[in-house]
């Protein structure tokens, strides 16, 4: 294991705080897949944040038992204004709610609100003239599915702005992208890595000492992620019509909708699996526990 740096490397950690499982309807990775990598990448911590539900948090925590490695739990929401990361909080918030109400209901389960790749409205991000009018806990500045760059960094400008904490986050849907992007959190006075719980880094993150790190994907990494996407997603649309057809419900609406796109990332899913994108990222730069 490793920790970030910082004036004292023993309180500064690294945290993927935007990690999935396949309790997401568009992951397929396996919680003891995803331990694996976040070990492999040098990871102190990681959050598992599947869509609208905590259902991979406990498997993931179970595969980490006896690793060095903290798993926070956590949810991505999707409120009736975008995504939002609730992060150590153990039921899913209630989703299709305004932004708002929703921080209010994170805060008050004693989590922490962080926007996911704001102003990305193609990727269910938040758009700025709500934000502006909600106040959150933090802003995920690096999105590590990305290939311009645009996206972090406005969110980056924004947050600067505003005094938001940045967070970084992989997104990762597989586990090669585990710790591509994380974040760099210095733990309260008293505590250090070895003693860290999820509760004190949460207040590192309130207290605005996080700060986001780490790289985005390149062009062949970016294709084969929503590859992976689609095709996750279409093996989950594909299970739902069959349920529905097996009781005589519509499967409308369980699942976004899969077409073409599908088709097409699974053709890139297949071009491209002998190329880069199934490695694991590169080992966080710092000491080893």
């Amino acid at each position: 294991m490793t920790a970030g740096t910082g004036p004292d490397p023993t309180r500064t950690i690294t945290l993927d705080a935007h990690v999935h499982t396949d309790a997401s309807y568009d992951c397929s990775a396996a919680p003891e897949r995803v331990v694996d990598a976040a070990l492999s990448a040098g990871l102190d911590a990681v959050a598992v944040t599947d869509h609208d539900t905590v259902a991979g948090v406990g498997p993931t925590v179970e595969a980490a038992a006896g690793t060095d490695l903290l798993v926070v739990p956590g949810v991505e929401v999707s409120t009736a204004d975008g995504h939002l990361l609730a992060l150590g909080v153990d039921r899913a918030p209630a989703p299709d709610r305004p932004l708002a109400e929703t921080v209010a209901a994170v805060r008050a389960a004693g989590g922490v609100a962080v926007v996911p790749h704001p102003f990305q409205v193609s990727r269910h991000g938040v758009r700025q003239s709500v934000l502006a009018d909600c106040d959150v806990d933090g802003v995920e500045t690096r999105n590590a599915v990305a290939v311009t760059g645009y996206g972090n960094r406005r969110a980056r400008r924004f947050a600067a702005a505003e005094g938001y904490p940045t967070v970084g986050g992989s997104d990762a849907h597989r586990p090669g992208l585990v710790g591509r992007a994380f974040t760099s959190v210095t733990l309260p006075a008293g505590v250090d890595w070895a003693t860290m719980t999820v509760a004190d880094v949460l207040a590192g993150i309130r207290a605005g000492t996080a700060t986001a790190q780490g790289t985005v994907t390149t062009p062949v990494e970016f294709a084969a992620t929503y590859a992976w996407h689609a095709r996750d997603t279409a093996a989950t649309a594909v299970d739902s019509a069959r349920s529905a057809a097996g009781t005589g419900r519509s499967a409308a609406g369980s699942h976004p909708a899969v077409g073409a796109g599908a088709v097409l990332g699974s053709a890139l899913l297949v071009g491209s699996r002998t190329g880069r994108a199934g490695r694991l990222p590169r080992r966080i730069a710092g000491r080893v526990r």
